[in-house]
């Protein structure tokens, strides 16, 4: 039986090298293994050398009652549009341009029929997180653009394309950070770069439904902007500044705390860290919501500053505002019902009737040659935020509730996924003015222990928050080790 099988195996060797002076015909390869050794078993053992596909539907796509649902690979055989990409955070930071290939949106639109101007374009997060797009933006890609070097507004004559990017410079996104696929607008140059909003993570859905009517709010202090539909409807996403408020017949509504937009243009800080002026607030100037009609309410600066409890809404019970209420309405529990203004058209900022500021009389600083500050004491329930900074500040609960609070989702190191609530880490670190030639943040906690990050992978991190429970502040760094989320953090030092 041996000398059998040996004879087997020189028949076979024999025929494939017979078969390699033949014309190559295209074949499907299977690897063989030809066992010699007894008691082996005789029957080839095929080699198996790579994993299959998967096959499962990433996308969704839908609009009325028709639905399709496409595989990664099914994508990829859809005409590829591609093109460089920045984007621009809530905090002013820049994620440089990097060339992004996918399928524009436009395709995928048109997929399930006509795509005309009476319609919009939802693209929905794996999380329900979701954006809508015009018509003109998924088609004309009317999208406002920034200086990648300086963050500018700029603008660009060359046409940008929304698109479902699944490669980034010849590479598959990153899953763990965004997804297999991501929301993006490109453009032919690499100088392009458009609000983060507009960039939704891990999408999952397309959703094409028809269009409600388009508006624009005007709003004019320091500097003027007509602010668009889409640039409103992207500040109010959940986890930008979405404000909700819940009135007496249940009804919840949707929009954003006034103070944000006082904070577009009270001065030229548009949408950057700190762009509400506070202290500009505290002095006083007259704010006047128009509707439409004329119809005028007039607030105090004070009294909006930091009022979360004063919203523009653009939504009731998730639907547009009716018709004599469109396309926005004041709403609030701190408004009588005469202040809730509907078909809001205009907000205006009275800044240049302030009366100047009074000159602060000459100080004497004391000397602080060979001494060092002393760290603020640790009390249970308060943030100091110290160190190299021209304004530090201790943040207490009645202060918390003042402060603008967004919702993430992040990778713990030891816990995995979490949703948290809180206030970027960047925006406190902002209101304290830090100082020239801070290289590094101490985050010190009630037992005593601490942790040091570089000033740089702070201003870095747009995600980083401090949140509050009630009782103890807390440390959220995605990113970062475990040792950088600190519990019941309670001085942050300037270094």
């Amino acid at each position: 039986m041996s000398r059998f099988r040996w004879l087997l195996a020189v028949v076979l060797l024999v025929s494939v090298l017979s078969g390699c002076q033949q014309a190559a015909v295209p074949t499907a390869i299977v690897e063989y293994v030809v066992v010699t050794a007894t008691p082996e078993p005789s029957t080839p053992t095929p080699v198996v050398t790579q994993a299959p596909v998967s096959q499962d539907p990433i996308l969704t796509l839908q609009s009325g009652d028709a639905s399709q649902s496409l595989t990664l690979e099914q994508l990829k055989g859809l005409p590829v549009t591609e093109g460089w990409a920045g984007t621009k955070s809530s905090t002013g930071r820049i994620t440089p341009p990097a060339y992004y290939k996918g399928v524009s949106v436009q395709d995928l639109a048109e997929m399930l029929g006509a795509f005309d101007a009476t319609m919009a374009v939802n693209v929905v997060a794996k999380d329900g997180y979701s954006m809508t797009m015009s018509h003109d933006q998924v088609v004309n890609g009317t999208f406002v653009t920034f200086d990648p070097a300086t963050g500018d507004e700029v603008v660009r004559d060359s046409h940008l394309t929304v698109i479902l990017a699944y490669e980034r410079d010849g590479e598959p996104l990153p899953t763990e950070e965004d997804g297999t696929l991501r929301l993006y607008v490109v453009g032919p140059e690499k100088d392009q770069v458009t609000d983060g909003h507009w960039s939704v993570k891990w999408v999952r859905q397309v959703v094409v439904k028809p269009a409600a009517a388009d508006w624009t709010l005007h709003l004019e202090g320091a500097i003027v902007e007509e602010m668009d539909r889409g640039t409103f409807e992207s500040g109010s996403a959940p986890n930008c500044h979405l404000g909700e408020w819940a009135d007496a017949d249940g009804n919840m509504w949707a929009g954003i705390p006034l103070y944000y937009l006082l904070g577009r243009v009270d001065d030229e800080n548009k949408h950057e860290t700190a762009a509400f002026n506070a202290e500009l607030a505290e002095r006083g100037y007259k704010v006047d919501v128009v509707a439409a009609d004329g119809y005028k309410v007039t607030f105090d600066s004070q009294t909006l500053s930091r009022n979360k409890t004063v919203l523009l809404a653009y939504l009731m019970n998730g639907q547009p505002l009716e018709d004599k209420h469109f396309p926005l309405r004041l709403v609030g529990s701190s408004l009588s019902k005469a202040e809730m203004v509907g078909a809001v058209a205009q907000i205006v900022l009275h800044i240049d009737e302030m009366e100047a500021a009074p000159e602060a009389a000459p100080t004497e600083v004391p000397s602080t040659e060979g001494s060092e500050a002393v760290a603020p004491e640790a009390a249970e329930g308060t943030l100091h935020v110290w160190g190299k900074a021209a304004n530090p500040w201790a943040i207490a609960a009645a202060d918390w509730a003042q402060l603008a609070s967004v919702k993430i989702s992040a990778e713990h190191p030891k816990k995995g996924p979490q949703d948290y609530e809180g206030v970027l880490l960047n925006e406190i670190l902002a209101k304290c003015e830090p100082e020239e030639g801070v290289a590094a943040v101490l985050f010190t906690a009630g037992d005593g222990y601490t942790a040091e990050v570089p000033w740089d992978a702070i201003t870095a991190c747009d995600d980083c928050l401090v949140t509050f429970d009630g009782t103890a502040f807390a440390l959220v760094m995605p990113g970062m080790d475990s040792g950088a989320w600190v519990k019941d953090v309670r001085l942050i030092e300037l270094k």
